[in-house]
């Protein structure tokens, strides 16, 4: 890895400390609105807490990530990140914010500037990143994945943008009838392809694990793609068995790596990982169980918390653990002397609290489904679990410039 090609921190960091505060909003939208979330999941504030969730935490963490490592893993430099940061960064937060009160409140207007906002960031991101992967002659596995994860995630929003202007009245309802290939691209194409293109580089480096099976690496983006594609093409709903069993392979394959670590200890990011991915492969036979319609009503409910919140959410607060503090300290390495090791920039203890909240969470989440008053608990953690999470992430960027700060002669 290039790490003399990162870009400056404040680049991504904007994206990492934005991230909890949707979080947060989601967790008060449960407080607030909780009944009609466990309703249906197809009520406005079912699909708005749902939005808060994929539009405004994970896509503010995966795009800073895309900052991030498409230079340094990947070797593609984006044209002036600096620059290109600041209204990908705001256009996206704004976006999912409209996009958010467009559901809750059912705002025509509201949806047309969502897809203004959201679709201006993509339009400034996603060519510069095509562009930039493209023109990197490198063929490793994570290239490979990057590319195919930065096409889902234009055709996600591309097909959220009809959704969204559909519900506003400006084009025919028959774009609605597109959402299950909205959600295959979105959580599958873009975030699972995505997890794995990071997990091929951080699992082994901060986990200490074996590498990824070369077999599994080369082939596992691409079998996702087509995956999708047969999905949307085939009318029947089993046409997704596949990509739900390319889901769960690397759940699989990933708790093997781990089983396998050379590291006794059990920090935060391993803990993290390790229960992401039992929530994914729970999710994956709840999928399954949903096309033969086995279940009842409540499984979709069950099936959306373990992969949204359990495995996603987990993920990205494992790797925020690690990747904040890393890329920091290796900014201070050449500027600072005696730079405080990485594990110092964090407080353990709260890290492994904000853990046991999430578990917690995650458990009240999945008890809500069957008993819907347990999601004001779910909600009250999940407001806890933001908080910790972002009170963490700044007590590192504060730690990082107190010691940047004594570095410079008065």
């Amino acid at each position: 890895m290039s790490f003399e090609q990162a870009p400056p921190p404040s680049v991504p960091i904007r994206f990492f400390l934005t991230a909890p505060l949707f979080l947060l909003l989601a967790g008060l939208l449960l407080l607030v609105d909780g009944e009609a979330v466990m309703a249906s999941r197809w009520t406005p504030a079912a699909l708005a807490l749902t939005h808060l969730m994929t539009a405004g935490f994970m896509l503010q963490v995966m795009l800073g990530a895309l900052f991030q490592l498409m230079p340094v893993a990947a070797g593609a430099n984006l044209w002036r990140p600096r620059v290109l940061a600041l209204p990908v960064h705001l256009l996206s937060a704004i976006g999912a914010v409209m996009l958010v009160a467009a559901f809750h409140h059912q705002i025509a207007w509201a949806y047309q500037l969502a897809v203004v906002a959201i679709g201006c960031s993509v339009l400034a991101f996603v060519p510069a990143g095509m562009l930039a992967l493209w023109r990197t002659p490198g063929t490793s596995h994570s290239l490979i994945a990057l590319r195919i994860a930065l096409l889902a995630f234009f055709f996600t929003v591309f097909a959220g943008a009809t959704m969204a202007l559909a519900r506003a009245g400006l084009i025919d309802t028959w774009w609605l009838r597109f959402s299950s290939s909205h959600v295959a691209l979105g959580l599958a194409g873009w975030g699972c392809v995505l997890v794995a293109a990071v997990g091929y580089l951080v699992v082994p480096m901060f986990q200490l694990t074996p590498a990824y099976p070369r077999w599994f690496a080369r082939s596992f983006a691409p079998l996702m793609a087509l995956a999708i594609g047969l999905g949307m093409v085939v009318s029947h709903p089993t046409a997704w068995l596949p990509l739900i069993g390319l889901v769960a392979l690397f759940a699989g394959v990933t708790l093997d790596r781990q089983q396998r670590r050379r590291r006794a200890k059990l920090d935060a990011t391993f803990r993290f990982w390790r229960f992401a991915m039992g929530c994914v492969l729970l999710a994956c036979v709840g999928a399954v169980l949903m096309i033969f319609n086995i279940g009842g009503n409540t499984l979709p409910f069950a099936v959306g918390v373990l992969a949204i919140l359990g495995g996603f959410v987990s993920v990205i607060s494992g790797m925020l653990y690690k990747i904040v503090p890393f890329i920091l300290w290796l900014y201070l390495q050449p500027r600072v002397r005696g730079v405080p090791p990485m594990t110092r920039m964090l407080n353990e203890h709260w890290v492994l609290w904000h853990w046991r909240v999430h578990v917690v969470m995650i458990g009240a989440a999945l008890l809500a489904t069957v008993w819907w008053p347990a999601v004001y608990l779910a909600g009250s953690l999940m407001v806890v679990s933001a908080a910790l999470l972002g009170g963490q992430l700044l007590r590192v960027v504060s730690r990082a410039r107190t010691a940047l700060r004594l570095a410079q002669p008065s």
